[in-house]
């Protein structure tokens, strides 16, 4: 074995303790000290992988990953980039991720998919620690054109009350037991906060998926559409599941009850799974057939849905429960008693001032509108 492996079980170790485990299972005779032979282990290291501690490693805090190749972008350029994205002399600058790297002054090898996958979005940035938003030029004529258009279709207050805002919620589970919900795409920590000890965020060992709807005087139940709860598990939704779990079982009893006038769903437009990137598909014919009335939302635009903004506390953290255990039904029921603390004066009071925000949006000329 090289010197320097740092994967904690070589295979060796591995199969000693399979073997006798099997052996024992089976109620045979087991000659620890000839398998150990066999396996070309000393009596010492064999009986130290029969002791050796079942906790996967990738649960230690003090083991760091050393497999797989190394990152095609070094953490210096990936910070030379954040730098560009930050910089209010790029803000009018319609920058593509060739461009950027260029403006970094970086000389890239790999594709603009590579650099899409490290930094996320070229879209905007929103600093989970202190609020600071920057906006692109090419975003804030989207945004703008959203909340024009927005403002035309519903105009009155009431139109925004029947509103039922819905999302995917991401809890993410830490090695320090703490649990908070996954950042979007473009909420990073700003260059200046980044050098602030204690806002790090630990490496996540279990992770859980949600889909909520929330409205004036209207707030739905968690709906855990994903059995994994793997950390490298995205929860990205796919669209049977969408019409199975969702629309057919959470949003069709609403239909039955109220009619479907009674409210109108908007969808995450980022979500592939709710139809957005054409008009044709599963999630569209549902709604059709069954007379949804929905919109979609702006996309990237965190500031403009209550699901991403004012009923989380700060830095989408949750620092006073900490978990003890990672069994699924822990974790469960850590999300629903941080879903019951969301208060549905705060859910009122965003949704009332909405026309207020979308009008601050092209005031601003498409610029994040602080919450």
């Amino acid at each position: 074995m090289p010197a320097g492996y740092k994967h904690g079980d070589t295979p060796a170790k591995a199969m000693v303790r399979g073997t006798i485990s099997y052996l024992e299972s089976q109620g045979l005779p087991v000659n620890k000290s000839a398998i150990f032979r066999h396996f070309e282990l000393s009596r010492s290291q064999g009986y130290a992988a029969l002791s050796a501690s079942p906790k996967p490693k990738r649960e230690d805090p003090e083991w760091g990953e050393t497999r797989g190749r190394p990152s095609k972008i070094s953490d210096s350029d990936q910070q030379k980039m954040e730098e560009i994205l930050w910089d209010d002399k790029f803000e009018d600058v319609s920058l593509n991720w060739n461009g950027l790297a260029k403006a970094a002054g970086l000389e890239m090898n790999c594709n603009r998919r590579t650099l899409h996958r490290t930094l996320g979005t070229l879209a905007y940035r929103r600093c989970l620690a202190c609020g600071r938003t920057h906006t692109h030029k090419r975003h804030r004529e989207k945004r703008c054109d959203y909340a024009r258009k927005a403002l035309m279709a519903y105009p009155l207050l009431e139109d925004w009350r029947r509103m039922r805002f819905s999302a995917e919620l991401h809890f993410a589970f830490g090695l320090d037991g703490k649990m908070r919900l996954t950042p979007r795409a473009g909420e990073k920590l700003c260059s200046s906060c980044a050098q602030q000890p204690g806002l790090d965020w630990p490496r996540d060992i279990r992770r859980l998926h949600a889909w909520v709807a929330v409205g004036h005087g209207f707030k739905s139940e968690l709906v855990f559409y994903d059995s994994s709860t793997s950390p490298k598990d995205s929860g990205t939704m796919s669209m049977a599941d969408y019409c199975d779990k969702v629309l057919d079982k959470v949003v069709k009893p609403w239909l039955t009850a109220g009619g479907p006038g009674s409210f109108i769903l908007e969808e995450d437009a980022d979500v592939f799974a709710h139809g957005s990137a054409s008009k044709v598909n599963l999630a569209q014919q549902w709604k059709d057939t069954h007379g949804l009335r929905c919109t979609f939302s702006c996309g990237e635009s965190p500031d403009l849905s209550p699901l991403d903004s004012l009923v989380w506390p700060a830095g989408k953290q949750w620092t006073s429960a900490v978990l003890t255990d990672w069994q699924d039904e822990t974790l469960r029921r850590a999300a629903r008693e941080a879903w019951a603390g969301v208060g549905q004066d705060k859910i009122d009071m965003w949704v009332d001032v909405m026309p207020q925000r979308l009008q601050q949006v092209v005031e601003s000329e498409g610029r994040m509108v602080a919450w």
